[in-house]
């Protein structure tokens, strides 16, 4: 829970947001206690002149009325007015009225208006409401009066106020926060979008608060100058490629035609090849546009690579690849990534009493997504490089000892895997070999 809270709260709009409903909701407190404060005098005052007025008419009323027509009197007061008079008996049970700072307040108005002192009650024989108990002419009465006379007035009318104007506040904070929020979160996506290689939505360069439209600037001329440093790399990773591999082609048709000894040219064309592998290699890992993300069968992935490999005789593909649903991420793409495993296995896994290579490639559907393992049975790798591997142009002990690799094979893969939204481990396996696990997520989840 405090770490869902941590990761809420470490947002900027939720911050944001936060800080706003807290400073609005203490200004509001605020302001409805000052409020209430300054109200509390008028109030008191207001109360208790009608509570005395009522008894002094009362007084005046039954003193001067004549004795006969005092019961109709008090039978006016309590239909028209809501004011009943009762004979107060040494017998009555009642209950002291209960003191706030309103009521205190009140008693003390009353009794200094008065001269005397009276006793308030919330309760008097089981009924409640608003005793008063006074004397006339030495003898004891209970007036009974709504309570209402003495809740404060405004308190609900303010507080249904108060709550409208929280939630008011609460609307203008997400607003507030969303308004604030909205140039970070389009500097984001843009950002993930330049980071990806696409280039074609720039940020609003002319509308918004001069601030952002600055930094959008900034952003969108540093992007422009991304794109056209992409293009040449492109443009010159093309030349490269054609200016190499034009003499490297001339070559190997030179020593075909030109070496007679059959060993040395068969020496010349392997190096000639490997160099063409290599610049391959620097070609593929230089690329740097992000492949297209489509729905790729596994199941008839690994048919296309068991296939290939079904006439080499120095690796054998041992298969577990029971049914999984389709995967987001780009056919050719995945298919240069299991081949790299494979190459990679062939150079590196095979022990000097073996004739060929023994691969494990399985699948395994996961909750929202699909596992690809390949696993060789070689002498695997030491646990201190195991997080290296991936670094381009780093080789493991065991691989330094030939020239061929590039170092760049791991490198390769683990890129491609990122950029299609996978992830990629390395691992040893037991006892022996060097297990490479590939996560891929799930069409039908991405959709949902």
């Amino acid at each position: 829970m405090t770490r869902w809270i941590g990761a809420l709260f470490g947002r900027l709009y939720w911050r944001t947001f936060a800080l706003i409903v807290l400073l609005v909701s203490a200004s509001l407190a605020t302001w409805f206690q000052s409020f209430r404060l300054l109200e509390l005098g008028p109030q008191v005052e207001q109360t208790s002149r009608q509570i005395t007025s009522l008894i002094d008419l009362t007084r005046l009323a039954l003193i001067h009325s004549d004795p006969q027509y005092r019961v109709s009197l008090l039978d006016d007061l309590a239909k028209k007015e809501g004011i009943y008079i009762y004979p107060r008996n040494p017998g009555d049970q009642w209950t002291p009225m209960n003191h706030s700072e309103f009521t205190k307040r009140l008693e003390q108005a009353v009794d200094t208006r008065l001269n005397e002192q009276l006793d308030f009650a919330d309760v008097v024989n089981d009924r409640p409401g608003l005793w008063i108990g006074f004397r006339i002419e030495g003898d004891p009465y209970w007036l009974l009066l709504d309570r209402s006379r003495i809740d404060p007035s405004l308190s609900e009318t303010w507080a249904t106020w108060g709550i409208i104007a929280t939630l008011l506040a609460l609307i203008g904070a997400a607003v507030i926060a969303s308004f604030v929020n909205k140039p970070l979160r389009d500097l984001r996506l843009a950002t993930a979008r330049v980071g990806a290689g696409n280039y074609s939505q720039m940020l609003d360069e002319v509308s918004g608060m001069r601030e952002i439209r600055e930094v959008n600037r900034g952003f969108n001329r540093m992007a422009r100058s991304l794109q056209e440093v992409e293009e040449e790399r492109a443009l010159m990773l093309a030349g490269i490629s054609h200016d190499i591999r034009t003499p490297l082609a001339r070559l190997r048709l030179e020593a075909e035609m030109s070496v007679p000894d059959e060993q040395a040219r068969e020496h010349i064309i392997d190096d000639i090849e490997q160099a063409d592998r290599i610049i391959g290699k620097f070609l593929e890992y230089a690329r740097s546009t992000r492949p297209k993300i489509e729905t790729v069968d596994l199941n008839a992935l690994i048919d296309f690579v068991r296939d290939r490999y079904q006439k080499d005789e120095t690796v054998v593909l041992h298969l577990q690849t029971p049914p999984v649903p389709p995967v987001l991420a780009n056919t050719l793409e995945l298919q240069r990534v299991v081949v790299n495993l494979v190459e990679n296995a062939k150079r590196y896994a095979l022990t000097p009493d073996e004739v060929h290579t023994d691969l494990d490639i399985s699948l395994q559907r996961g909750i929202d997504s699909v596992q690809l393992t390949v696993r060789d049975h070689g002498p695997g790798v030491p646990v201190d490089q195991l997080a290296q591997l991936t670094r381009p142009f780093f080789r493991g002990d065991a691989a330094r000892t030939s020239a061929k690799g590039t170092g760049l094979g791991l490198s390769i893969v683990e890129k491609t895997i990122t950029a299609m939204g996978g992830r990629l481990d390395l691992s040893n396996a037991e006892p022996s070999g060097l297990r490479a696990q590939i996560w891929l997520p799930l069409a039908d989840t991405h959709a949902a």
